[in-house]
């Protein structure tokens, strides 16, 4: 317990704790250093499916409105997405920030990472 209160007396503003595994994470850093939960308030574009910080207010790759097209990253978890055109009701994101893309329902990791759909 003390070590856990060490860390947080050196925290600095903007610093986070990923929720799945509470590691304290600088905040520069986007997705967390010991798992792939991303930051919170971050979003997913319902246009492109790209993960956006949450101070962005489009879209950095097809610059939809993030009012327009945001969903909520989900933590830890390979999120289902079925409101888009070609999109089947089941279907998800890869939940790894760096890859991202959509996969089939019945896919238990993503094919292009191998990471599992359901995580943490």
């Amino acid at each position: 317990m003390e070590a856990k209160a060490a860390a947080m007396a050196m925290r600095k503003p903007g610093d986070w704790s990923c929720r799945s595994c509470q590691y304290v994470n600088f905040c520069k850093r986007e997705a967390c250093q010991r798992g792939w939960e991303v930051k919170p308030g971050d979003w997913c574009c319902r246009c492109c499916a790209v993960n956006n910080y949450a101070s962005r207010g489009s879209c950095f790759k097809c610059g939809a409105a993030k009012n327009d097209s945001a969903a909520a990253v989900a933590q830890g978890w390979g999120f289902s997405v079925a409101s888009q055109a070609g999109w089947k009701n089941g279907d998800w994101i890869c939940p790894r920030m760096e890859c991202n893309v959509q996969n089939y329902a019945n896919r238990t990791e993503c094919f292009r990472c191998n990471f599992p759909r359901y995580y943490g």
